[in-house]
C-alpha cells in the first residue's frame, strides 16, 4: 500500500494541470508542483490557502459559490482567471467532495486545467458567426441599392443608346466589385493570423504607401519597429488605414484652409509611431470627432460617396485576428490617429 502511494503522488508530480486537496475547511492540504511553478510560491506559503486567494478578483465570486456547490452537491466545475508566472491564466477548475467510510466530510479534490487557449479560439469564432450575421444584413443593403441603379441605367441605355447611362451602369458594376471584394477580405483576413513572423512595420507602411493613391498626401520616413505579425494581412491594415488618410483626411474646413493659404492647405503628412503598448498611424487632417470614433470601425460606415465602408472595418478584424486591439482617437495634430495595442507576447 505504501509503493502504491509513492507511485501515486509521483503521478500526480507529472501532471502538466495542477492538483489540489482542500481540507473540510477549506483550506489547501495538498498540492503537486505545478501550483508552486504558477505562482512562485514554497509550500509554507501556499499551506492553507483558501481557493479564492489564487484568482483575479472579478473571477472570486463565482469560485465562492463552485466551493460551496462542492460541498452541497458533491462535485462542481467553474471557469477563473489567474495571474501566473506564465501571464493570465484562465482554469478550468473541477471539484469532488470527499468523504470518509462513515460519511464524515474531510474536503474536495480536483484538477485546475488551462484552457487560455481554447477560449482565445472560441473568441476568435464567436466574432466570426458575428461577422457572417453581419455581412448577410450587409449584403441585403449595399447591394440591392447599386443592382437596382446598375439595372434601371441599362434599361435606358438599351433605348436611348446613351453613352452617359453606359458609363453609369458601369461606374454601379464597379462599386459592386470593390463591395465583394472588400466582403471577401474581411472574411479571410479577419481569420486567426496563421504566418506569424518577425516583421519591420517601417518596410511594411513604406511597402504599403506605394500600394495607395496619395495624391499630394506625405508619408514621414517611418521608425524602425520590429513585431510578431503575418507579414500580408499587415500590409493590408497598412493600405486600408493609409487610405482611410488619403480620403478623409483632406477635407479640411474653409477657415483652416484659409489660415494656412495656399494649394498646400489640404496636404495631409501620415505618420507611424512607435507606443508604449505597439504602434499608432497618425495624420494631420480632418480628424474623427468623439462620436464616431468607434462607428468608424462598423461595416458600412463610410463618409465618402464611392467608399464601400469596410476600410476600416477590415482594419479592426486584421487587428484582432493577432489579437490586438485598435482604438480611433485625436492625433498630435488634430488629425486622426489609430492605435495598435499589442499583447507582450507577440512583441520581438
Amino acid at each position: 500500500m505504501e509503493d502504491q502511494s509513492r507511485v501515486l503522488a509521483a503521478a500526480v508530480e507529472t501532471l502538466d494541470d495542477v492538483f489540489y486537496i482542500y481540507d473540510a475547511d477549506g483550506k489547501l492540504a495538498y498540492w503537486n508542483a505545478r501550483l508552486n511553478e504558477l505562482f512562485d510560491l514554497t509550500d509554507s506559503e501556499l499551506s492553507g490557502t483558501e481557493p479564492t486567494d489564487f484568482f483575479v478578483a472579478d473571477d472570486r465570486k463565482a469560485v465562492e459559490a463552485a466551493i460551496e456547490e462542492v460541498f452541497e452537491s458533491g462535485q462542481t466545475t467553474v471557469e477563473a482567471r489567474a495571474e501566473t508566472t506564465e501571464g493570465v491564466v484562465t482554469f478550468e477548475l473541477s471539484g469532488r467532495l470527499l468523504t470518509a467510510d462513515d460519511g464524515t466530510v474531510q474536503g474536495f479534490s480536483g484538477v485546475g486545467r488551462d484552457i487560455t487557449d481554447r477560449q482565445e479560439r472560441e473568441w476568435h469564432l464567436q466574432r466570426q458567426n458575428e461577422r457572417l450575421t453581419e455581412f448577410a444584413d450587409l449584403l441585403a443593403h449595399d447591394l440591392r441599392t447599386p443592382l437596382a441603379v446598375t439595372s434601371g441605367h441599362l434599361e435606358l441605355a438599351a433605348e436611348e443608346l446613351s453613352v452617359e447611362r453606359i458609363n453609369a451602369a458601369r461606374d454601379g458594376l464597379g462599386r459592386l466589385e470593390s463591395i465583394i471584394e472588400d466582403l471577401r477580405t474581411a472574411t479571410r483576413d479577419g481569420a486567426l493570423a496563421a504566418d506569424e513572423q518577425a516583421v519591420d512595420i517601417a518596410d511594411v507602411a513604406t511597402t504599403a504607401w506605394t500600394h495607395v493613391e496619395t495624391d499630394s498626401a506625405v508619408l514621414e520616413p517611418p521608425p524602425s519597429i520590429l513585431i510578431e505579425a503575418d507579414p500580408k494581412r499587415l500590409l493590408r491594415l497598412f493600405e486600408n488605414v493609409f487610405a482611410n488618410a488619403v480620403t478623409h483626411g483632406p477635407e479640411r474646413n474653409e477657415r483652416a484652409a484659409d489660415e494656412e493659404g495656399g494649394d498646400d492647405a489640404t496636404q495631409i503628412t501620415v505618420r507611424v509611431v512607435p507606443t508604449p503598448d505597439g504602434f499608432a498611424i497618425e495624420d494631420d487632417g480632418r480628424g474623427i470627432a468623439p462620436d464616431e470614433r468607434e462607428r468608424v470601425f462598423e461595416p458600412g460606415a463610410s463618409r465618402a460617396a464611392d467608399g464601400t465602408g469596410f476600410g476600416l472595418y477590415i482594419v479592426r478584424t486584421i487587428a484582432e485576428a493577432h489579437g490586438w486591439t485598435v482604438r480611433a482617437t485625436a492625433g498630435e495634430h488634430g488629425g486622426a490617429r489609430f492605435e495598435f495595442d499589442i499583447d507582450a507576447d507577440t512583441a520581438c
